[in-house]
């Protein structure tokens, strides 16, 4: 019996995306599902943390925008190779010529899946011609160019999604995490915070690209503030990015070199969410906050902006609050005096729906034809 082949298209410098891919596939039959890349991101071929996986990276060498003809003669030599899924991950609407081009091919299924809510580009301008194309784009896009139509939240769902898509065509796909993974361990927390000297002090912690979305900016203001009145303080920021240097001179400014630890990317974040003590997610918008569902499952008291949608609110312990630095730091000096007992994070997390191996399963059947 031949596997289903599925091609994905991602988007270039991409990781939140590709940890979903990947994550899920890892779990999957890959005898019955195969996946395959269309891309921009020539890191993906041969990247070194996926050489247990068997998968071929096309690559896109143009955009349709730089040499129109060039990108469609490509993509479509790529759609003849016999594909039976084209999944489309999308941030927002630049265009809809691939989808015209999977259906001249006939692609048996075309999924078109929502991953956020908002264009994430730090140049105001930027922004918002981005933006007001995207509206346009949505409003013109004919519902019969996808027979799936995916979101990771609802919020990410309105986003992408006109009117002329009806809602009950639309599927909330969780993005699921290896809970177990996360699961709370006192002998990595000890280790972490020896490896980082971080002593008995009181540690907030965030994971992410060091991006507009994420609003870092926002949180080294308010670490400021709260390290002022709780000196016992450190802030661990894991990620990396292109405001990476901006970041750094704020932090240099305020002169909190020594409390602010830039960790950079890493590939055993878990380990670090056990050296938090508390989780902060700042973002002016989400498509649902994965990194808050790691911190829950490890068990993290979490603060998360009103921006990040309702799905991540998992457990008991996660605050939604708007981005007022005082009303933050009001909750962090709460937290400051409370006990959390951390070790049923992974159990919560897993009722909620967003065990790994179970929407493995999940996606499995949604991909039949």
């Amino acid at each position: 019996m031949n596997p289903i082949r599925i091609l994905h298209l991602t988007p270039p410098g991409f990781r939140g995306i590709d940890s979903y891919i990947f994550g899920h596939y890892r779990h999957m039959d890959q005898q019955r599902f195969r996946f395959d890349f269309m891309t921009q991101n020539l890191e993906l071929e041969n990247a070194e943390q996926y050489q247990d996986f068997s998968y071929r990276v096309w690559t896109l060498p143009v955009t349709a925008a730089q040499d129109r003809s060039g990108f469609i003669k490509r993509v479509r030599k790529i759609l003849q190779e016999g594909y039976d899924v084209l999944h489309l991950h999308t941030s927002y609407w630049t265009g809809f010529l691939l989808e015209e081009l999977a259906k001249e091919a006939g692609i048996p299924k075309v999924i078109l899946h929502a991953h956020s809510t908002a264009v994430d580009e730090n140049d105001p301008e930027k922004r918002l011609a981005l933006s007001r194309r995207h509206e346009e784009i949505k409003r013109a896009f004919s519902p019969d160019l996808a027979t799936d139509y995916w979101a990771c939240s609802r919020l990410a769902a309105d986003w992408l999604f006109g009117p002329q898509i009806p809602r009950d065509r639309i599927s909330i796909i969780k993005n699921a995490i290896d809970v177990e993974k996360y699961r709370f361990n006192m002998q990595k927390r000890s280790k972490i915070r020896d490896q980082l000297n971080l002593g008995d002090a009181f540690v907030l912690g965030t994971i992410g690209r060091l991006s507009y979305l994420k609003n870092h900016s926002f949180l080294v203001d308010l670490f400021s503030r709260f390290h002022q009145k709780n000196p016992h303080t450190k802030l661990l920021i894991v990620g990396d990015g292109e405001l990476r240097g901006d970041l750094s001179r704020q932090i240099l400014d305020k002169n909190l070199e020594r409390d602010v630890l830039l960790l950079g990317w890493k590939n055993d974040v878990e380990n670090y969410l056990q050296a938090m003590d508390v989780f902060l997610l700042p973002s002016r918008f989400e498509g649902l906050g994965i990194a808050a569902v790691e911190a829950a499952a490890s068990g993290l008291p979490c603060i998360v902006s009103d921006q990040v949608p309702e799905e991540v609110a998992l457990v008991g312990n996660i605050w939604h609050e708007q981005l007022d630095a005082a009303i933050w730091i009001s909750v962090l000096e709460q937290l400051a005096g409370q006990r959390f007992t951390r070790e049923s994070g992974c159990e919560k997390v897993r009722m909620a729906g967003y065990d790994i191996k179970h929407q493995a399963k999940v996606l499995e059947d949604l991909y039949l034809i």
